[in-house]
């Protein structure tokens, strides 16, 4: 151990009180650089162990959530809707489904097709479409992470929606209603 005379230091004190200039953030603010949404560039490698080489780029899934492989498995006894569907798809993925309107709405009060139950291994942007089906576009803002859909052109909304029919099954020789 070592010893010795020493002076203290002097703290340092602080400046009399000056008014600060107003900012403008906007001047302040600068891309990222490297952006990672810019392209595909040369991927940055580092030596991570002795002999081990990892890229440092962030996975696909990572810069677009909505490109990741989902496998869901909804029960039937929940009875969902296609929206109930949607919203338990887009759980854990950072995007959510936007409000029921009267032309989405058509779409996301529909019961879901039984055999939608069970969807995946697939894409949620994919499955995100199949579960819409054909007469519906898939709209993504990634500014508020919102998934949204609207009537595809060459299609139109029902003047009114149709009240569901009972299917009538014959059993036995009596009729009886489901």
């Amino acid at each position: 151990m070592l010893a010795g005379c020493q002076s203290p230091q002097k703290l340092q004190q602080r400046a009399a009180a000056v008014p600060v200039p107003s900012v403008t953030v906007s001047n302040n603010v600068r891309p990222a650089n490297p952006d990672v949404y810019a392209g595909a560039a040369t991927p940055e490698v580092v030596r991570y162990d002795r002999y081990l080489l990892v890229n440092t780029a962030p996975d696909t899934v990572q810069r677009d959530p909505l490109s990741q492989v989902i496998d869901i498995r909804i029960p039937a006894s929940l009875k969902p809707t296609v929206a109930d569907a949607m919203r338990y798809a887009l759980k854990q993925s950072g995007y959510t489904l936007c409000a029921t309107g009267p032309a989405n709405g058509v779409l996301y009060r529909q019961p879901l097709p039984a055999v939608q139950y069970q969807t995946g291994p697939v894409r949620l942007r994919s499955a995100l479409q199949m579960m819409a089906g054909p007469a519906w576009q898939l709209e993504v803002d990634d500014v508020q992470r919102v998934v949204c859909h609207s009537l595809r052109e060459g299609y139109q909304l029902p003047a009114r929606q149709l009240a569901p029919v009972p299917a009538v099954v014959k059993v036995s020789g009596a009729e009886q209603k489901k």
